[in-house]
């Protein structure tokens, strides 16, 4: 019971066509994870090419495994019937309505394996929607440079750093902070504190008493962070502090750093 087919001139441009895509819409509007997840297993009892219906039962899943199977098998069913315009260069994945099921099967793919500490398969997934989608509406490049960042993969931080050269986000100011700390004898300490006051002048006394006293700001859950809030900055400490302390002279060069700058200032 396989109908799912791709079309290439869908009401929206290239999509695939499902005869659970109704089902699919009140399960998306439900208002509880059980009449979700209960809607979409009506649609897989319709459809079982329907690769949202997997995104909702891998949100909804119990364990990191199931998530990660459940998300795998709609990957793998957007890459058989998105086949022939896979090696299209010129395809707008995210430009396209019916491309996000599998754009988002994709994400939570990688957000699962994140989840159950698998960052070499994570990395690899995320890296592959930025190949697909390079403007990022998914917001992957920052996941990327944080297992690279973990990983001290740096090559992969600059190879970011160079694609997305506009960023001015904490993730990416800081973290070129970060790799130049890692990888270079010389660095311009004044440029790098200047970037990211720019971006954020709660981030260097954050990480300067995270630096001295290893107090780390606590973790911040909210729908909305403001762009350059010492909440904005407290995300960042937690998602890249393994970055940071993956080795002493991280922590220490910057430490040394900022002090001798703040001395400076004050002459």
């Amino acid at each position: 019971m396989r109908k799912a087919r791709y079309n290439a001139r869908g009401g929206f441009g290239p999509d695939i066509d499902s005869p659970a895509d109704g089902i699919l819409n009140e399960a998306w509007d439900a208002e509880t994870p059980g009449k979700r997840t209960k809607l979409a297993r009506k649609a897989l009892s319709v459809d079982l090419d329907c690769i949202d219906a997997y995104n909702i039962l891998g949100i909804h899943a119990e364990s990191h495994a199931e998530s990660i199977a459940l998300f795998r098998e709609g990957v793998r069913i957007g890459e058989r019937l998105f086949a022939p315009v896979l090696d299209d260069e010129d395809m707008a994945w995210w430009g396209f309505l019916g491309t996000r099921p599998w754009m988002r099967a994709q994400h939570n793919l990688g957000l699962a394996l994140m989840a159950a500490g698998d960052a070499k398969e994570a990395a690899e997934t995320f890296k592959r929607l930025l190949k697909l989608n390079p403007n990022d509406n998914q917001g992957v490049r920052t996941l990327v440079m944080k297992l690279s960042a973990e990983s001290g993969d740096y090559s992969d931080c600059r190879i970011l750093f160079a694609d997305y050269d506009g960023d001015g986000s904490i993730e990416f100011v800081a973290t070129k902070l970060l790799v130049d700390l890692a990888s270079k004898r010389k660095i311009d300490f004044r440029r790098h504190f200047d970037e990211i006051e720019a971006s954020n002048r709660y981030f260097l006394p954050l990480l300067a008493t995270a630096a001295k006293s290893n107090r780390w700001p606590r973790a911040v859950s909210a729908d909305l962070i403001a762009w350059g809030s010492k909440e904005a900055a407290a995300i960042y400490l937690n998602e890249f502090k393994a970055a940071w302390q993956r080795s002493p002279k991280l922590l220490a060069g910057f430490l040394e750093a900022y002090l001798a700058q703040q001395a400076k200032d004050r002459t």
